[in-house]
């Protein structure tokens, strides 16, 4: 009965793990043909239940003979499994496979021959068989098949490295020990005893058979054999010392409990549940003892945290790849190793250090660069973990797998690890076989993949200080090469920057200033900085003179600004300071290239519009010999000339207005009055122009110091030409209004504004100068006289003009000192 369960048993586990395996990797040859290995297994071994589950003698019969061909496609499929497992993904030829499952078949053929049993009897709970001499070719066949098997495993063994070598180890070992049960039980003694009551045992030795294959084939995670032997030995070990303490158990309850009238059924129980408890912490404690004296990896551990520590102090971009590589050659010594780094400009990974084999005239080394859509690359960063060749074609589908494992190959990597930056690949690194061709174990990988994620916070890292360092070389550069002197102190005002155009214009050496108070400047760039740090304001055109150690001064033009505090506070305060020596005699030479312009304008002009009245004057001199006895002629003569003449005086006038200094006058100028009497002046002018003429005129509290004379001959000027400018049924109108200047300084604005005007864009510009009019019959020295009374009170004056809104004249005037003056419109 235990005979027969344990056959179904296995029967039904052999078809439960051919279908997992089968479904793992459906597009794997090897997985297809592992399912028929299995499938056929399961049938040979329920085909032993049968024979152990008959009850007459032809029922064993027909079972036993069918177990010939069963067995012999198990046995074709395990060697036609091994011809392709685990580097090809294609099957053995066909010529080979034809060849092999046709003699397997013709070989089962002895089951169609009588004389292969001479006799079945049922005795010892069992059914006896006693095989004939046609056995004997079908039990040769057996073992030579096993026996190529076992040679093509291990001939594979010796030749493939890493985990491929692991898989072929789990399988042999499988096969050598399922096999050497098998054959014992169902071959070599029914041979040499002539029965078979101990082949009913043989069926179950396949287990080890099929479990080491599945294992090779299907599991994610393979370990070593040595760790895999300690792993069995310390449950082994579990079992052994938990029952150990069972039996114990029950030894002392046998002892005590009949003194106490307890049944011995509770003992059990109780020892059982003791015992169950136990197990867990029991395997635990002697798991941890075999891993500490047989798989020490402290050593391994304690390297991989002196590593990442110094990763992380790596801070050159250049030198952290050489140093990563290095690392992963001492301690995993792979065959070689290459790191790959995205490039920032073009988006390309660039190969930074590599180690290749050191003696080997074959390898073509890494490539310098591989593009983002190198399949590599492309693998890698969506996977976004370890990448390990051997694991491509047992995970991935087929299509996907063979040109992955191809690259890889081509490369000579065994695994790609990523670098990864904010869930964007920003490197990888490409590592060999290890040289002993040894598996890389679970504990190594996780170190490696731990080590990963610090190597792209370090690269990150040294890539943000490589360009801190950069930007600040930069600076420096500018710094020391910019015509500017550059100052900047610290909240202490102590002295942190000073560039060498500083020590040029001030004399003053870097080792006198830098670290020092600002008291070590002149007074006025030092008075400058302190205003700098209690205010967060950028302030320009600070300009003054300061004098050097060797009493030279310098004219300069300063400006400043705090950094890094509050609104009141700063943490420091830089200040620019600019060598006006060249600006100002530049400013001279524009000067007077002005005045010699202007000059020369004014004289063309004065020749130009006195010429013409003496033109007039010189024709009727000329005439008036013949003509002196006309009356008429010499009334026209005289009105003539005194005209001309009180042109020519007028203009004159105007001359001296605009060249000559007016009279310093400083008293209060009531603006709103002032443009109450222009528009009263001119009212005239503008009723008879059919030109509307009012005012807009505010409450102001501050106003101008100067001349009101003056400034009403300005305003007359400016609403005459607005006047003449105007349509009829135009508008001209005169505001006032308060403003602030540029230092938010109070300030009076004046606008005179006309809607129906516009003065073209290349016009604004030359319309100040004198002599220069589009009116008919004007001077040209209007707006120019204008200017000049504006520039004499400090004022300025700007022309907005466009074709849609009009023209509009704006002086603005300085505020003197505080006053009242009511607003009118």
């Amino acid at each position: 009965m235990l005979v027969r369960s344990v056959l179904l048993s296995v029967s039904v586990m052999f078809i439960g793990i051919g279908v997992v395996v089968y479904h793992r990797a459906p597009d794997r040859v090897w997985n297809r043909i592992f399912a028929v290995h299995a499938l056929a297994v399961s049938g040979w071994v329920f085909l032993n239940y049968l024979i152990q589950s008959a009850s007459t003698v032809p029922d064993a019969e027909l079972w036993l003979r069918l177990t010939h061909p069963v067995v012999a496609v198990a046995i074709c499929s395990a060697l036609d499994l091994v011809w392709v497992f685990p580097e090809r993904i294609k099957a053995a030829p066909w010529t080979h496979r034809v060849a092999l499952y046709a003699t397997g078949l013709a070989v089962s053929a002895v089951a169609l021959v009588p004389e292969l049993l001479t006799s079945i009897e049922f005795a010892q709970d069992t059914v006896l068989v006693e095989y004939g001499s046609p056995f004997i070719l079908f039990g040769m066949f057996t073992v030579t098949v096993t026996l190529w098997v076992d040679l093509v495993l291990l001939r594979k063994a010796l030749r493939l490295t890493g985990l491929q070598r692991v898989q072929l180890v789990y399988m042999l070992v499988g096969l050598l020990v399922g096999q050497v049960g098998a054959i014992l039980t169902m071959v070599l003694l029914p041979l040499v005893w002539h029965n078979t009551y101990f082949s009913r045992w043989g069926p179950a030795s396949y287990v080890f058979i099929i479990s080491g294959m599945a294992y090779a084939i299907a599991k994610h995670r393979i370990v070593r054999p040595k760790v895999a032997l300690y792993r069995a030995a310390a449950y082994l070990l579990t079992g052994a010392g938990v029952a150990a303490l069972f039996a114990v158990g029950i030894i002392l309850a046998k002892m005590l409990l009949p003194i106490h009238n307890i049944p011995l059924v509770l003992a059990y129980i109780i020892s059982g549940i003791v015992m169950g408890i136990a197990a867990v912490p029991i395997h635990i404690y002697i798991r941890h003892t075999i891993d500490r004296t047989f798989l020490p990896q402290s050593q391994l551990e304690d390297s991989s945290r002196h590593v990442s520590e110094a990763i992380l102090r790596t801070l050159n971009p250049e030198e952290l790849p050489e140093f990563l590589s290095d690392t992963i050659v001492d301690m995993f010594h792979p065959t070689r190793v290459g790191v790959f780094v995205r490039d920032g400009s073009d988006g390309q990974f660039i190969c930074q250090s590599q180690h290749e084999p050191a003696n080997d005239e074959k390898s073509v080394g890494y490539p310098d660069r591989l593009p983002p859509e190198h399949i590599l690359v492309r693998a890698v960063s969506e996977s976004r973990n370890l990448l390990h060749r051997a694991q491509v074609f047992r995970f991935r589908s087929l299509a996907q797998a063979q040109p992955l494992s191809a690259a890889m190959r081509q490369l000579g990597t065994a695994i790609l690890a990523p670098m990864l930056w904010e869930n964007e690949l920003v490197g990888f690194v490409c590592v060999g076989d290890k040289q002993s061709g040894e598996m890389y174990e679970a504990e190594e990988l996780a170190i490696l993949r731990n080590i990963m994620p610090q190597t792209s916070l370090a690269l990150r890292n040294a890539q943000l200080y490589a360009q801190m360092a950069q930007m600040k070389e930069y600076n420096e550069n500018i710094l020391r090469e910019m015509e500017s002197s550059v100052i900047a102190v610290d909240a202490q005002e102590k002295v942190v920057l000073y560039n060498p155009a500083a020590e040029r214009m001030l004399g003053l050496s870097r080792a006198e200033v830098i670290g020092h108070s600002v008291a070590v400047l002149p007074e006025d760039i030092a008075s400058c900085l302190r205003r700098a740090l209690n205010s967060a304001q950028v302030r320009f055109g600070y300009q003054f003179t300061i004098r050097r150690p060797d009493e030279q001064t310098v004219p300069v033009s300063c400006s400043t600004s705090g950094w890094g505090g509050g609104a009141a506070t700063q943490e420091g305060a830089v200040a620019v300071i600019s060598d006006l020596t060249l600006v100002q005699e530049l400013e001279r030479e524009r000067q007077e290239a002005k005045r010699l312009a202007v000059i020369r304008v004014l004289s063309a002009g004065m020749a130009h519009e006195i010429r013409n009245p003496m033109v007039a004057i010189r024709t009727f001199a000329e005439l008036l010999p013949q003509r002196w006895e006309d009356p008429e002629f010499r009334s026209d003569f005289l009105a003539t000339a005194q005209g001309e003449i009180n042109r020519i005086d007028q203009l004159l006038g105007q001359l001296l207005v605009l060249s000559k200094p007016a009279d310093a006058v400083t008293e209060d100028i009531q603006v709103n009055e002032i443009c109450k009497g222009v528009v009263r002046a001119m009212s005239a002018q503008a009723e008879s122009q059919q030109v509307e003429l009012i005012t807009d005129l505010a409450a102001i509290s501050y106003q101008p110091i100067g001349d009101e004379s003056r400034l009403h001959q300005a305003l007359v000027n400016l609403v005459t030409n607005a006047i003449d400018a105007e349509p009829q049924g135009g508008l001209v109108k005169v505001i006032t209004e308060a403003g602030m200047d540029d230092e938010e300084k109070p300030t009076v604005l004046i606008r005179v504004y006309n809607s129906g005007s516009h003065i073209p864009r290349d016009q604004i510009e030359q319309i100040f100068s004198p002599f220069y009019s589009q009116k008919p019959g004007g001077t040209g020295l209007g707006l120019a006289i204008c200017q000049t009374i504006i520039e004499e009170h400090n004022g300025s004056i700007e022309v907005h003009s466009t074709p849609e809104q009009g023209t509009e004249f704006v002086v603005e005037l300085p505020a003197g000192r505080q006053g009242s003056e009511n607003g009118e419109a």
